[in-house]
């Protein structure tokens, strides 16, 4: 690289409230919401990851099958484990890599701790589903939201396979 050639765009860190993404289209809560978002996010070369309550494992039985195939792969989810409140390790996480937080929470919990970050409009985002998009205005995303998480979760995979080699 020469002093003409533009610097690479840094990776950004992205941390998604996946369970409280999942309800941005009411109930039953839905992974289609969260999973929407990844591909577009890898897309711009982001490292997403999802955070996931628990208690997500009950309220998403309905979609036990891709919950499960998510948690297996480490480097798109995880899930806190069982009394421990996933807000905080959320917080702890956006606050050691520098990551935004995708989420609709105000964190009013852990708002003394975690003032600094949740008061950033640039690490805190918000967003809303409207004609069947995913739309987070702060991050420039816009993503089609799949009809179900099934066909959500074909499209993450999809993205996530290596090309194949020419020939």
């Amino acid at each position: 690289m020469n002093d003409c050639d533009p610097a690479p765009a840094p990776v950004a860190a992205v941390l998604i409230d996946a369970l409280n993404l999942a309800h941005w289209c009411g109930r039953p809560a839905s992974l289609r919401v969260p999973l929407a978002l990844l591909p577009a996010l890898l897309a711009r070369g982001d490292q997403p990851m999802l955070c996931f309550d628990a208690s997500a494992r009950y309220q998403l039985q309905h979609e036990a099958e891709v919950y499960a195939e998510l948690l297996a792969q480490p480097s798109l989810a995880f899930e806190v484990r069982s009394g421990i409140p996933a807000d905080r390790v959320l917080l702890q996480q956006a606050r050691k890599t520098g990551a935004a937080i995708i989420s609709r929470d105000r964190f009013r919990d852990h708002r003394r701790r975690y003032r600094k970050l949740i008061d950033d409009p640039a690490r805190l985002q918000t967003g809303y589903v409207s004609n069947d998009r995913v739309v987070v205005p702060g991050l420039l995303l816009d993503a089609a939201l799949p009809a179900t998480a099934t066909q959500a979760w074909v499209l993450v995979q999809a993205w996530r396979l290596p090309a194949l080699p020419p020939g």
